[in-house]
């Protein structure tokens, strides 16, 4: 029986770091606690019971004992290492680079179970080799819809029409789009979303609002899917107020 001092929960592992001699700081991605930093005691020993199972993105069941200021790692039991993505660099680096949105997106200790399951398919889809590039794309639109940051693509930010089908700026800074009366030469921030992409953006969107099961129901060309990241990537270091350092991984290996 577990104690309220104590409890399990499935987890992902997002990164870890240094914590004095022989420990590592932990962050899990908990699928019922949300992201939750934990202490590993003695993992750096080359004996330690945690050497495998905190290895970056693991899929682990973890049993956690609850602590003054951090909690630490009771037991750790790997559910799926996901070895086909850590042989590979390219997907290696996408891996990581989710995780890190993750780090950088939920807050702790705030229970996102949409977004635990987006993370989990989408590491689910860099290990079978389903559809990659795709699944990128897709694991970061949930996740800016699930942390309530998703811009507005349908109507003009200012005047509420509706955009006309065709090439538009887009800006970080108000979250959407200008139509051409109410360009502001002000904004410097703009970036360019093909239509294409935005025709994409639109149809997520409404389906989003409709409360419809929103998954991919055709291929997305390869042209629409560099804008689609250019964009994605300018909006997310700009939501985030930061360049994701494993940008820097995955822009080397691709």
């Amino acid at each position: 029986m577990v104690s309220n001092k104590t409890y399990v929960t499935e987890a992902l592992i997002l990164n870890h770091r240094d914590f004095g001699e022989t420990d590592l700081l932990i962050t899990l991605f908990t699928k019922l606690f949300g992201k939750v930093p934990v202490v590993a005691r003695r993992a750096k020993m080359p004996n330690s019971k945690f050497s495998s199972g905190v290895q970056l993105l693991n899929r682990v069941q973890v049993s956690i004992g609850r602590g003054r200021n951090l909690d630490h790692m009771n037991e750790c039991e790997i559910v799926d290492s996901f070895q086909g993505i850590k042989s590979d660099l390219a997907l290696l680096s996408k891996g990581l680079f989710s995780s890190e949105l993750v780090v950088n997106f939920i807050q702790d200790r705030t229970p996102n179970i949409q977004v635990f399951n987006a993370l989990l398919k989408n590491l689910n889809d860099l290990e079978m080799q389903n559809n990659i590039e795709q699944s990128m794309i897709w694991f970061q639109l949930q996740l800016i819809n699930f942390s309530g940051v998703l811009p507005e693509f349908i109507v003009c930010i200012n005047c509420n029409e509706n955009l006309q089908r065709m090439d538009h700026i887009f800006f970080p800074s108000i979250g959407g789009i200008n139509c051409a009366n109410c360009s502001d030469i002000n904004l410097k921030d703009g970036v360019v979303i093909l239509e294409e992409s935005l025709g994409f953006l639109r149809h997520i969107q409404r389906m989003i609002r409709s409360s419809k099961s929103y998954l991919f129901d055709k291929n997305i060309d390869e042209n629409t899917l560099k804008d689609l990241n250019r964009f994605l990537r300018i909006y997310l270091s700009y939501t985030a107020e930061r360049q994701m350092k494993s940008t820097k991984f995955l822009d080397l290996v691709n």
